[in-house]
């Protein structure tokens, strides 16, 4: 169960909020119809205003750690999701189903069916915790990229600088030789530096775009790896199952979470 949760939802705000959550009505909302964000948008306020309100009525030296951590929380579910609320609502619908889902196969682990659902279980912690990487993995690329468009913004800026003042330069020629005698070193002064600045900053924003594309194929690579688990390993299995079910065997499970 523990694999369920991470940054993307801390265990913690389902321990503390455990009863508003399971009160909600996740269900309702269709993740595939964009006119829904509004809705999950107003459960998303609803979840960041409950933590507020338990953060608020914590009192004594644990409860002060505790006000801080909640409040924290609450800063980091609004930054994950107030762009993608709908995303809020499928992780959450994700967390419930599949809690459900482990005390059914912990009640039933007893039987031949039980252990064999105890086996499936393992192999979709395991395809979760390769999502919760991928997760993180992007969420790191994220921040590399912005970093990467903000250096490249200002190169632009200091690109420009130096179209200026190699244009002053070439303004010098009109005017008197003394007045360019005057000028023309601190500009060249200048030039210099900024070209020398300019290279540095070109090798530097290439080696930048590298290191990029690089994660991104570790990004997709991973992706292509869990594609081919749960579309030509566990999808395959699941259709056997189903025959076998069809036939008196045990039920077949699990595709809802492949879905997931």
């Amino acid at each position: 169960m523990q694999s369920l949760y991470g940054q993307h939802f801390p265990i913690e705000v389902r321990h503390y909020l455990s009863q508003w959550i399971e009160g909600q009505l996740w269900d309702v909302i269709d993740l595939e119809n964009p006119q829904e964000e509004f809705k999950a948008k107003r459960l998303l306020d609803s979840l960041i205003q409950e933590l507020q309100n338990k953060a608020e009525h914590q009192v004594g030296e644990d409860g002060f750690l505790l006000k801080i951590k909640l409040g924290h929380y609450a800063s980091q579910l609004k930054s994950t999701y107030d762009r993608c609320p709908l995303e809020l609502v499928r992780c959450i619908k994700h967390i419930l189903y599949t809690e459900q889902r482990l005390v059914r196969e912990a009640t039933n682990s007893s039987s031949p069916v039980g252990g064999m659902m105890d086996s499936m279980s393992q192999k979709y912690q395991q395809i979760n915790q390769a999502f919760e990487e991928l997760r993180l993995m992007t969420q790191d690329t994220e921040n590399d990229l912005r970093k990467l468009q903000h250096n490249q913004e200002y190169f632009i800026i200091q690109y420009q600088e130096s179209l200026r003042i190699q244009a002053q330069l070439s303004s010098l020629t009109t005017l008197p030789p003394a007045d360019r005698q005057l000028r023309e070193p601190t500009l060249l002064s200048k030039r210099a530096t900024v070209e020398a600045w300019l290279t540095r900053e070109a090798n530097t924003l290439q080696k930048y775009r590298l290191d990029l594309a690089e994660k991104h194929q570790k990004t997709l690579q991973l992706l292509r790896k869990q594609q081919t688990i749960i579309l030509d390993d566990e999808l395959i299995q699941w259709k056997r199952r189903q025959q076998l079910a069809g036939n008196g065997g045990p039920p077949e499970g699990g595709l809802d979470i492949l879905q997931s």
